[in-house]
Order: structure tokens, then C-alpha cells, then sequence
């Protein structure tokens, strides 16, 4: 029995697609099932799966994938570039596929369409029989270490913030965001992550002064790490809000791309967050300055993460690939 992942990450794309289906990966990888990622990538390696096996390769062709899937292979899709065309490529040379899709994009291949979000009322699918629709936050996909935590206390002081602007910072925004809280905060220690797919670490780390930690290429358990200690978290909008839900850090959410909306909607279901701002906003160094300044409050913060308790079990990657391999779902 063999899993390939075929998914997407890069420069200008991210790298929430890969951090997603790591977990799915060690999920087949623990029940003794050989795997292996394919990435559509601008970027030669990726350390946030670098213990996986993984190919970069161009795989959004007929050819490729006619000639790489063998007929008892379980194919994982994670993509908003493939072509309808292509799903039925793989559908049609899998053994079984499982599509995960979070805006409704096509229409899928017989086979199972995942959307692991809080909400997935905006999203119209087609009623047919020859899918199996796995939809809501009982499929949130949690990488590995971030399955069942439990943050041990809340500083009545904050100490330290954390930075996380996707994996490549598109717009750039980290260091304005940075110029305008560090200097003024100099008591608060703001923890930067920073991905191998960023293109402005030199003018980033050009920032440098003692109240700022830089963060490269971290793994999955480093994250979680950041994430415990750090008291509230300035963020894309992405796969991360998960992570800071499922470790009970209070985030400011920033919208840095179109395909975020439906998490967007979520937050805002279960009145998660008190507002979303949007990089394209003029005043946005404003607003999150705002925002800033609301969660250096403990009560605040407290009632916060009381409320993101129970929102996400942690199970999504397990129920999604018991439904994969065969087994009913729990």
C-alpha cells in the first residue's frame, strides 16, 4: 500500500498546503503506510517536512501523473492549482482519492472532498452520490504536535509576541509591523518566525535590537514551543490560526490573501477574535497597533482563550484518513 500527496508551496503561494497534509502524512506514516509528498515548488526544500520523503516536481501534467500513479495507490490532492481535468487524472489512476478543498473551487472526481474549516457555509458543493463530503472543524487538520495542548497559565504582564506572517510574507508586512511595536514596547520580546520561502529576511533582520528574536525554518514542535510561551500572536489568517486556537494563543488575524475568507467567516461564527484586519487596509499599521494595545489586558485574554477551549478535538487528521483507507469514521 502506497499514499502519494500531490500539493503545492512557494514564494508567493505559501506553505500552508504542505503544513496541512504533514499531518495526514504522519498519520499514514504511523499506521506502517509507505508515503510521499509531491510539491508543485519555486523553492528547493522545505524544513517544516524535512524528515519526510518528498519530490519537487512539476506534477500538473497528464503525463506525469499517468506515468507515477500505480493503480493501489491512495492519492491526497491539495491544490488550487490543479485543473478539473487533472482530479480526474488522478481519480482515475488511484485507487481512491481524497480531494481537500476550502473555497468549492471545481467539481470533484468520484471520491472524498475534505474541507477541514470552522465554517463551510459559504461553500456551495454539488449534491452527488459519488462523493463523500467531510466538512467542518471536526476535520481541522492539526499538524502532529499541536494535538491535544493545554496552555498552563496567562501572564498577567506580556512578555513576549509572537510574529507569523505565512510561510513567504507576500506583502512584506513583517517589517513594518515590527518598526512600528517594537521601539515602543521595549519591555516585550517579539518572536519572528521566518520561513525559507521568505524573499525579505535581509531587510527583516536589519531590524535587529535585543527585545527581537529571530526564528528560521522552525519545526512543528519549535512552533508549538513559540506558541506556549508567547502570550498573543500577530498572524496571517491561514493554516496558523489552528495552531494558535489548538495551543490557546490569542491571535490578531490579518487577511493576506482572498482564499483566507472562509476561515475569516469562522473566526467570526464562533466569535473567536474581536476583529480581522486586511493587509490591503491603509490604516492597517493602525489597527493592529489597536490591537496590540487590547490584548496587553490578562482579563482579556483570558476570556479569549476560554473561548477557543473544545473548538478543535484535534481527530481531523485521523477521521479524514480512516474514511481514506477504509475504516469508518469515529
Amino acid at each position: 500500500m502506497r499514499a502519494l500527496i500531490f500539493t503545492e508551496g512557494g514564494s508567493q503561494i505559501g506553505l500552508g498546503h504542505i503544513s496541512r497534509c504533514s499531518s495526514l502524512y504522519d498519520e499514514l506514516a504511523n499506521r506502517g503506510i509507505e508515503v510521499e509528498f509531491i510539491i508543485n515548488s519555486d523553492t528547493g526544500q522545505f524544513d517544516i517536512i524535512k524528515n519526510k520523503k518528498y519530490k519537487i516536481v512539476s506534477w500538473l501534467s497528464k503525463e506525469f501523473l499517468t506515468n507515477y500513479i500505480k493503480q493501489s495507490d491512495y492519492c491526497i490532492v491539495d491544490s488550487y492549482l490543479a485543473s478539473e481535468d487533472l482530479y480526474r487524472v488522478i481519480s482515475k489512476r488511484a485507487k481512491k482519492i481524497l480531494c481537500i478543498d476550502d473555497i468549492g473551487r471545481i467539481e470533484y472526481p468520484k471520491g472524498i472532498v475534505a474541507n477541514p474549516s470552522l465554517s463551510t457555509k459559504a461553500v456551495k458543493y454539488p449534491i452527488d452520490d459519488a462523493n463523500c463530503y467531510l466538512l467542518g472543524p471536526e476535520y481541522i487538520i492539526l499538524r502532529t504536535p499541536f494535538i491535544q495542548v493545554k496552555r498552563e497559565y496567562i501572564n498577567s504582564q506580556v512578555k513576549e509576541v509572537l510574529i507569523t506572517l505565512g510561510g513567504s510574507d507576500i506583502h512584506n508586512l513583517t517589517p513594518s509591523i515590527l518598526n512600528r511595536l517594537s521601539n515602543n514596547n521595549s519591555e516585550i520580546s517579539f518572536n519572528v518566525v521566518i520561513g525559507n520561502a521568505f524573499n525579505n529576511i535581509e531587510e527583516i533582520k536589519s531590524l535587529s535590537s535585543k527585545n527581537i528574536n529571530f526564528l528560521e525554518n522552525v519545526t512543528a514542535m519549535e512552533m508549538k514551543s513559540i506558541m506556549l510561551k508567547s502570550d498573543f500572536a500577530i498572524t496571517a489568517a491561514g493554516q496558523t490560526i489552528y495552531e494558535l486556537l489548538a495551543t490557546q494563543t490569542p491571535f490578531i488575524p490579518i487577511k493576506i490573501i482572498e482564499n483566507q475568507n472562509n476561515n475569516i467567516a469562522g473566526l467570526k461564527e464562533y466569535n473567536l477574535v474581536k476583529n480581522i484586519l486586511d493587509c490591503k487596509d491603509k490604516n492597517l499599521l493602525q489597527k493592529i497597533e489597536d490591537e496590540f494595545n487590547y490584548l496587553l489586558n490578562a482579563e482579556i485574554r483570558s476570556q479569549i482563550i476560554n473561548r477557543y477551549n473544545d473548538v478543535i478535538d484535534g481527530l481531523g487528521s485521523k477521521r479524514l484518513i480512516d474514511k481514506l483507507i477504509g475504516v469508518e469514521v469515529r
